[in-house]
């Protein structure tokens, strides 16, 4: 019995050991894996998620460098790789080398050139440092070996009021020397300053995005009115970075304008077209040497966004947590900042920290890929491509790439299989116009033949098929409803006439649903039987019913709504006339779909316009129809017809007001009495 208690002390002592073994491990394990997510900005699909493109490398705290960092507001990296940090509440510049070693700090010492709360740093290429002295209200030049050159306070200039505080926070020179500031809480742009400290102008100022309502306001209200209206004010630029090809890129933050990233060139020309980039949490932006951008955001999903040249976002990672001290997650970024290993360098002002995030393999093939693919030289990136679909095949411009290269290489099949596969109309419509060029090439004659002997064969069938029509004895109800079928046809090109048939005219029920469900049929038919360009994308991912909605309820409310105004304003016509009537009136879509559907599959998109003169007749042809409808069923002059028209639409309006909000109702009351449902069962 002995024995087995101590083969039980033995087992018990192993067993506390493994357990204490695996607590140990347990922090290491969970540290390998990543504390965000990283997600492909696809511009069909939205966002992917995928294998990292930026790992977490390390963090530098600021230990041994005579004294902690404390709330870091910039962090610059040169052209040596070294790295310069705006040490705001040390009031101090920290230099550190290319591995994160401390090399040595500079403006900390009483004298000439003593900084006070530093928010921005900035270094030329001949190794001069430019301080914005925030606390100081001054711009401070060093010398590369860190002594004081000179300091540059307010400039004089009448543009710059007793109220205008000059409180730089960033700073960029240009080779010439000009000095180019974010000043705080100013809406007037950056402040450009000669190399002697003069004062030459704005730059760059972001413009005031007005809704509908401000556009409203302007065209209604006079100049006094307007001028009691509280002003509607830009985003304000948050920070400034100099590109290698000489562009200024502006950051700004904020909703109350477009552009939040801006690429300048010397005349103030944003090469981005101020577009939108749906990150209203932008504070800084990087640039690599192959002029992809990397902005750093504050917000609680994501923290650093990654762009191409021409400023489509690319991929998205990082995550945001307040009160963090963790690898990889950020809790107040204020400056982010890249060396050449591509490595990411982000100042957290509020962890008073610095994360170091490192490039993949699969970010490294991808990005070389990408570089070349925007360079034009599509050969080299052809095995950079086919590993990055090696590691995931979900990325469109993979295919892209490879498509370009077949191009290229005139594999026009191939070409037109990978833009299809890359969504990308404009490089399909290419590879088609070659093929469609070579097949006519080879087989015009054949073409040719085979046209006329189509055009004649539907000729010749139509004249047979109306004899064997006319000859045969038909049941009265299908001459009824051959006859009204033909009168639809009849309307299309003698509208007053059609119409004036329809009036105190019963049209049995069968053809008016028929026709309806023929609508619906050939919109359905044209989603999927158009060629690629016409729907470039996934039509898995293609909303039908949504897109059915929005042919099916406008044509109801336009029935009740032109009943409803019309038996107000006077008009004869009955409900079941202006169904009816209504209902002939949409044939032109069921007629010129069909061509215009069997068309798309033919033409490139130079050729487009030939669509768009189909469609653009087809709605002109209905919205005619439905004016002679009105002016017709109800007996209306031209006038009349028109008013009632303008009428009936804005009856719609409201129709479709009062149906949301009275949707919203039903379903807060809905949500209403679940919860009570939900409430009386837990307490049950």
């Amino acid at each position: 019995m002995q024995m087995f208690g101590r083969i039980r002390k033995d087992l018990a002592v192993k067993a506390i050991a493994c357990m204490l073994l695996l607590g140990l491990w347990a922090p290491q394990l969970a540290s390998a894996q990543l504390p965000y997510y990283t997600w492909y900005n696809d511009l069909n699909a939205g966002n992917i998620r995928t294998q990292p493109i930026y790992v977490p490398d390390r963090i530098i705290d600021g230990n041994g460098m005579e004294g902690a960092l404390s709330s870091p507001g910039d962090i610059y990296i040169a052209d040596d790789d070294h790295v310069y940090i705006a040490d705001t509440g040390n009031n101090r510049i920290v230099e550190l080398n290319e591995k994160g070693e401390y090399v040595r700090s500079i403006g900390h010492e009483e004298g000439p050139g003593k900084l006070t709360q530093p928010e921005g740093v900035f270094v030329a290429e001949d190794g001069t440092i430019y301080a914005a002295n925030t606390g100081g209200q001054s711009i401070v030049l060093y010398a590369p070996d860190g002594s004081f050159l000179r300091e540059f306070k307010k400039p004089e200039a009448t543009a710059l009021t007793a109220d205008y505080h000059f409180l730089p926070t960033k700073i960029v020179a240009d080779r010439r020397g000009v000095m180019y500031i974010v000043v705080k809480d100013t809406f007037l742009g950056l402040l450009r300053m000669s190399p002697e400290g003069e004062f030459t102008g704005f730059f760059g100022a972001n413009k005031a995005k007005l809704s509908w309502l401000d556009r409203l306001k302007r065209a209604l209200l006079n100049e006094g009115q307007l001028a009691r209206e509280i002003a509607k004010q830009p985003n304000p630029i948050q920070n400034a970075t100099l590109s290698d090809d000489g562009f200024l890129v502006t950051t700004s933050s904020g909703k109350a304008s477009d552009g939040q990233i801006k690429k300048l060139n010397a005349g103030g020309f944003d090469a981005f077209g101020n577009k939108e980039f749906h990150q209203d949490n932008l504070v800084d932006t990087a640039i690599d040497r192959n002029g992809f951008l990397y902005g750093l955001n504050r917000n609680n999903i994501i923290s650093i966004s990654v762009y191409d040249p021409t400023g489509e976002a690319v991929f998205y990672f990082g995550s945001t947590q307040k009160g963090a001290r963790q690898l990889g997650i950020t809790d107040y970024g204020i400056s982010i900042d890249i060396n050449s290993a591509n490595e990411l360098w982000v100042a957290d002002n509020a962890s008073n920290l610095i994360q170091v995030f490192k490039r993949t393999s699969f970010g490294d093939t991808y990005m070389t890929a990408s570089h070349l693919y925007f360079e034009g030289d599509y050969e080299r990136s052809r095995s950079y491509w086919e590993e990055v679909i090696r590691q995931n095949g979900m990325l469109n411009i993979a295919y892209n790439g490879l498509g370009k290269i077949a191009l290229h290489d005139r594999d026009y099949a191939a070409a037109l299989d990978y833009f299809k596969q890359s969504n990308d109309p404009e490089g399909y419509s290419d590879a088609y116009w070659y093929i469609r060029y070579e097949w006519l090439k080879n087989n015009f004659l054949l073409a040719v033949v085979v046209l006329v002997a189509g055009i004649w064969g539907v000729s010749f069938g139509a004249r047979r098929l109306s004899a064997f029509v006319r000859k045969r004895s038909w049941p009265p109800l299908v001459r009824r409803y051959a006859g009204e079928l033909r009168d639809a046809l009849y309307l299309m090109f003698h509208p007053y006439n059609g119409f004036y048939r329809l009036k105190d005219r019963n049209i049995s029920v069968a053809v008016i649903v028929f026709l309806l469900a023929l609508a619906v049929a050939v919109h359905i038919w044209s989603v999927f039987a158009s060629g690629f360009i016409a729907y470039p994308y996934d039509l898995g991912e293609y909303n039908l019913p949504l897109s059915l909605a929005f042919l099916i309820v406008p044509w109801v409310t336009w029935v009740i709504a032109n009943y409803l105004v019309s038996t107000v304003k006077g008009g004869e016509g009955r409900f079941r006339e202006v169904l009816q009537a209504s209902t002939f009136a949409i044939v032109p879509y069921i007629v010129i779909t069909i061509p215009a559907t069997i068309l798309t599959n033919f033409v490139v998109l130079e050729e487009w316009i030939i669509i768009d003169l189909f469609r653009q007749a087809m709605w002109i042809w209905i919205i005619v129809l439905f004016l002679v409808m009105t002016q017709v069923i109800h007996n209306f002059d031209f006038t009349e017809a028109i008013k009632n028209a303008v009428i009936t639409l804005l009856t719609i309006g409201v129709i479709w007001v009062f149906a949301t909000i009275i949707s919203g109702l039903v379903y807060n009351f809905y949500d209403f009495i679940a919860q009570i449902y939900r409430e009386v069962t837990f307490r049950a």
